[in-house]
């Protein structure tokens, strides 16, 4: 029976993965802090599901010292919001980066090399660089002008590989924090050989994920719609685009990558739905009120968020040519699932946003 440590066990990813792999017959391990508020409701399904619950934090290396040996470590754990970094920037660094030290020599010390697969973002290429390109406004959102590129790491129909430069400002506090990660991780590989995997992750969505505007806004959008809560655009009208992944495909990817161990340790993806599954905030508005079946109250704040990213579409063509994986969950589908979750718990949810 295979280990796995699950950094971060009861956020959103880090919950969902632990009941993925608990339901595969791994010996699950989840490891938290419970500092979100929401992240307590998961505890009860993993008593069900046999998942071990450590409540620990990634900042204190002595939280490690008696977990064991895993086959596979997680770490999905992150203080996730661009924007809250810039009022508090060291709770970033030491949540995002010396806590991945910690994990990462916890690692380093094991005999057998677990994996460790690590949640990078998109937030780790510049504003300035991503907003360069030259895009034209349709009725519902922003598109490139298909074109030929001289830059590395950018195709106008397929979107951003991890090839694009990591240079310049405009990253957030958050991107800035994850920046250092992601380049930790490599290093570990070359210099210790930690089978490290780094998904640069876009815009993550699905069924437990306890939303809001500033993070996790897909899942937001049908929370909102439910309760009759209030949205609001920040800059570009709401024609800002994401390309979407889905919580069944992210642990798909994780566990195709586990299993691959030595065809991806080492590299870095750029990770999300890609160029087919992608979606603007106002054509998550139309979706949201079509289900619910009832007008959203909007509003408009012209100025967008600092390092913010007018259309961002990872380019998926490496992990798809390293192990086979692909997004099979579209917008349509990936939103039934939220939907249904939110409706089968409305009670639980209503102590949360009301």
């Amino acid at each position: 029976m295979k280990k796995i440590l699950i950094l971060g066990g009861c956020g959103f990813v880090g919950a969902n993965l632990s009941l993925y792999f608990a339901e595969k017959g791994y010996k699950v391990t989840a490891f938290d802090n419970l500092a979100r508020r929401g992240s307590e409701y998961n505890l009860d399904d993993f008593k069900n599901k046999g998942v071990k619950f450590v409540h620990g934090d990634i900042r204190c290396k002595e939280d490690f010292d008696n977990l064991g040996t895993f086959d596979a470590i997680c770490e999905c754990s992150a203080q996730p919001s661009a924007i809250d970094g810039y009022n508090n920037p060291y709770y970033d660094f030491s949540n995002n980066t010396l806590g991945l030290f910690n994990v990462l020599e916890f690692a380093r010390k094991q005999e057998n090399k677990p994996a460790v697969i690590f949640w990078s973002t998109n937030k780790v290429y510049s504003g300035d660089k991503i907003n360069s390109f030259e895009l034209y406004e349709s009725d519902t959102r922003y598109r490139w002008i298909l074109q030929e590129s001289s830059t590395k790491g950018w195709d106008s129909r397929y979107g951003f590989s991890n090839e694009f430069s990591i240079d310049g400002g405009q990253h957030s506090i958050y991107g800035m924090s994850k920046v250092m990660s992601d380049l930790a991780c490599q290093e570990y590989f070359d210099a210790f050989g930690v089978k490290t995997v780094v998904n640069r992750f876009s815009c993550l969505a699905g069924p437990r994920q306890w939303g809001k505007s500033a993070q996790g806004w897909v899942a937001w959008w049908a929370i909102a719609a439910m309760f009759n809560l209030p949205l609001v655009y920040i800059g570009w009208k709401g024609k800002q685009v994401r390309d979407a992944l889905f919580i069944d495909d992210i642990c798909k990817l994780v566990e195709m990558e586990i299993d691959s161990i030595d065809k991806v340790k080492g590299q870095v993806f750029n990770i999300g739905g890609g160029k087919d599954i992608s979606l603007s905030l106002i054509e998550a508005t139309s979706l949201v009120e079509r289900e619910f079946n009832r007008k959203m109250k909007i509003s408009i704040i012209e100025e967008p968020r600092k390092a913010d990213h007018v259309i961002y579409i990872s380019d998926i063509r490496k992990i798809k040519e390293a192990i086979g994986w692909e997004p099979k969950i579209g917008v349509e589908e990936g939103y039934q699932q939220i939907i249904r979750w939110v409706t089968n718990n409305v009670e639980l949810l209503t102590k949360l946003y009301l």
